[in-house]
């Protein structure tokens, strides 16, 4: 993202030196008369940061516990360890609730979930982490599971905090925080798993 951004400030630069000089170099008839030029104006940095809609807020909610829910679907059919395959049932039916309360929320504020680079960047995190476990097997998939379900409730709970000084909005504050303890339960259960496990 760094290096795009980067190389298309680079490109705005140089049309812009390109555009400045070719404005300035006088015309076969013409003189130049250096007392009537304007400077020119000041180039502007592009944001980094744009601002985000509820629509975003909900997108990434609803990609976050798709991205639960594809990963522990694995384990629940993978796992060698009974806590390890129990645990992936249960992250399963949780966040398959969890999703379908963000589409009702959706559907009742009337917003049409819109991706940004946020939930861009998560399905392609899943999508690595899925490739990751499916290259696992027994104690080793069971290992590489419970670690990356601690890693996932963690930036999960971290994702929440920051969404919620994303939105204005009552009613996605409210599903946010009621997501939070939920989160965090998944992730203290996971923490106790990997301690038996290792």
């Amino acid at each position: 993202m760094q290096k795009l951004s980067t190389t298309r400030l680079t490109s705005v630069v140089a049309i812009g030196a390109f555009g400045l000089l070719a404005a300035c170099s006088p015309k076969a008839d013409e003189t130049l008369d250096t007392l009537a030029t304007t400077p020119p104006a000041p180039a502007t940095t592009p944001t980094v940061d744009v601002a985000w809609t509820d629509a975003n807020v909900l997108d990434v909610l609803t990609v976050a516990n798709q991205g639960e829910i594809d990963y522990s679907q694995i384990a629940a059919e993978k796992a060698s360890n009974a806590s390890v395959k129990k645990y992936a049932q249960k992250m399963v039916k949780e966040h398959g609730t969890m999703l379908e309360a963000v589409k009702g929320l959706a559907s009742r504020l009337g917003v049409t979930p819109a991706a940004n680079d946020k939930a861009n960047d998560l399905k392609e995190e899943a999508a690595k982490d899925i490739t990751d476990l499916n290259a696992k097997t027994g104690a080793d998939f069971d290992k590489e599971f419970i670690d990356e379900q601690i890693d996932m409730h963690q930036e999960t709970l971290d994702l929440l905090g920051d969404l919620d000084g994303r939105t204005t909005n009552a009613d996605l504050k409210a599903a946010i925080a009621e997501a939070k303890p939920k989160v965090q339960a998944h992730l203290d259960e996971a923490k106790a798993i990997k301690d038996q496990i290792d």
